[in-house]
Parts: C-alpha cells; structure tokens; sequence
C-alpha cells in the first residue's frame, strides 16, 4: 500500500502537472478531515486544502525534478500509527542537487490508511546547521509570524494537561540527546496535536541555542507518542538557503 502511494507520488512530482493534484490529495489525505503539510523553509503550516493545493503546485511548477526512492523507505509501525521516511533527490539542472527527506505520519482505523501528517525535510548536519537568526531579522521575523498562525490555529491550550506533559517530556529529551543545544524553548501553544485512544500524532516548532556559537536556531518536531511518552519523532532545521 505504502508503495502504491508513493509511487502515485513520484508520477506526480516528475510530471509536475497541476491537473494532477487532486490524484496527489485523493491519495494521501481524506477531504473531511483536513491535515498538516510542512514545508522545508520557514513559510507557514498549510492546514486546508487551497493551500496544500498551493504549495503543492509552486513545487511543480519552481522547483527542479525531484525523484524519489520508493522501495526504500523507512517504516515505524504504532498500534494506530505508521511512521514512514522516503528520500529523495532534487535536481535542480544548474550544478545544485539536494538531498530530501519526506516524513509521513499515517493513521489506520478499519479499511481506511490516511496521512494526517507530511513535512518536507533538507537533511543537515545538525551540530553544524545553516540556520542562524541572530543575524538575519528577516527569518526571526518570519518565525515569529509562524509561531502566531501556529497559536492561532491550536486555539487556547493554556490548560490542555496533555500538552503541558508533552512539552517537558520534549524537553527533557532534547537535552539529553543533543547536549550541543541549550534553553530549549518548546511552548504548549506551539503543539499541533491529534489523540487517538491512548495513541497520538503532534508537530511542534520551537526555539533553541547553539551552545558553542552562540545563535538563536528554530526547530521542528514531528511524531507520534502513547500514553505521555513520544515513541517515534523527527528533528529537524528548517531550511534556509539564499540559492533558493
């Protein structure tokens, strides 16, 4: 099954057709429940279908030809929940060749298999990362403006006790697993989260500090947990690159 989708997906990004949208959409989400999709830079979640609709088709139509390895992808298989990871490369015909991890969040209930979350991901060395807001207003700027939709679509969560939880089980783990990073700010506002049964589904953007230079750095997470605990997840910098 998970083939078969990402085949339909490589057709589409190689075609690069916007007519071919809706087999894309049709093919990965359910039109009465509207998902997540994440882009690589520092731009907004696209939360409806116009604007998957849009960011889907300025891929097709700016970016270069983008192939994706459909058989070897990784998969993390949860009770209602699979993670799946394909890469892919993107050829942009001008001496420049990006690497691209496209990271899924399924849900499974009965005959039904629906990505309810999609980001887009540049891999980088993360202890070298190409992301730095002290000098750059413009990107603070943007993340700010991100960190506001992203509040403004969750709605009031101050006293959510599930996000409150998930956020100091985040933290905790960030610091343990990558002690390069420091004042680790991740915000319940700023979690995106589903909850089915004792499973769930989340996405958050956070702030951190890059303890040898000194520089403001913004974060991703993607993943799904049982119960309080995160079971499986991404990390990620955005992208930011002036060749793009």
């Amino acid at each position: 099954m998970i083939h078969r989708k990402l085949e339909i997906m490589k057709m589409c990004y190689q075609e690069r057709n916007t007519a071919n949208f809706d087999l894309f959409y049709d093919t990965f989400f359910d039109r009465t429940r509207l998902p997540i999709v994440i882009g690589t830079d520092s731009g907004p979640w696209f939360h409806t279908m116009e604007r998957i609709r849009w960011l889907i088709s300025y891929d097709w139509e700016h970016w270069g030809d983008l192939e994706i390895d459909t058989w070897n992808f990784r998969f993390f298989e949860a009770e209602s929940h699979d993670v799946v990871r394909v890469r892919g490369l993107l050829d942009f015909h001008e001496d420049r060749v990006w690497d691209i991890d496209i990271i899924m969040i399924f849900h499974k209930t009965g005959d039904e298999y629906i990505c309810r979350l999609m980001q887009f991901k540049i891999p980088r060395n993360e202890i070298r990362p190409v992301v730095d807001l002290n000098g750059n207003k413009e990107e603070q700027d943007k993340y700010e403006q991100e960190m506001i939709r992203l509040t403004r679509m969750n709605g009031d969560v101050s006293s959510d006790l599930m996000r409150e939880h998930l956020a100091k089980s985040i933290r905790t783990q960030l610091q343990e697993e990558r002690p390069y990073l420091d004042n680790i700010d991740v915000r319940e506002e700023m979690i995106y989260l589903e909850e089915n049964g004792d499973e769930f589904l989340f996405a958050l953007t956070g702030f951190c500090i890059h303890t040898e230079r000194r520089a403001v750095l913004p974060f991703r997470m993607v993943g799904i947990g049982r119960g309080y605990e995160v079971i499986d997840a991404e990390f990620s910098h955005p992208f930011v690159s002036s060749l793009g």
